[in-house]
């Protein structure tokens, strides 16, 4: 099937396309500030960690993307383009493949990576993510509380020799 627009118009589509800054990395966002509050750093498109990631939470080590349903192959809702297929088959299958990468670097640098799909951070699916971040965050947030704390002082007790 041939495209409907010419090689010009088709190019100007194309670059208004933002690989920074979409809406769901902004609705990721805003539901991980409304989770945290303000007293936590969150870093937005870190570009000092491989795969760039969409959230970074540098204290819990978490990194967080939104990964667009067409460009990263959600199963759901990706599908195969009808057009240019000689181009775009290849182009999907390398995304996935560097997420894979880039998601493989980040956890042997001791990060956890948390990845949501577009369409869970929109419409109904939204509130069901929003309790999915708030409960697992919540546990990472006690599980650094425990391990940062002090550890409990020794009884004073004197133990009887054998």
């Amino acid at each position: 099937m041939a495209d409907v627009f010419n090689v010009t118009k088709r190019s100007e589509i194309m670059s208004r396309i933002r690989s920074a800054g979409t809406t769901p990395e902004r609705q990721l966002y805003i539901l991980v500030r409304e989770t945290l509050g303000a007293r936590w750093r969150i870093d937005l498109n870190t570009r000092a960690l491989p795969g760039q990631p969409d959230v970074f939470i540098p204290s819990l080590r978490l990194v967080l993307f939104a990964d667009g349903c067409f460009y990263h192959g959600c199963p759901r809702h990706g599908h195969q383009p009808k057009s240019n297929r000689k181009y775009w088959l290849p182009k999907l299958a390398r995304n996935q493949k560097r997420d894979l990468a880039n998601r493989k670097a980040l956890r042997a640098m001791g990060c956890r990576v948390w990845a949501f799909w577009e369409h869970e951070l929109r419409g109904k699916e939204l509130e069901k993510t929003r309790k999915k971040i708030i409960r697992r965050i919540a546990e990472l947030v006690k599980k650094k509380r425990l391990s940062t704390a002090t550890p409990p002082l020794k009884s004073a007790r004197r133990q009887s020799s054998p």
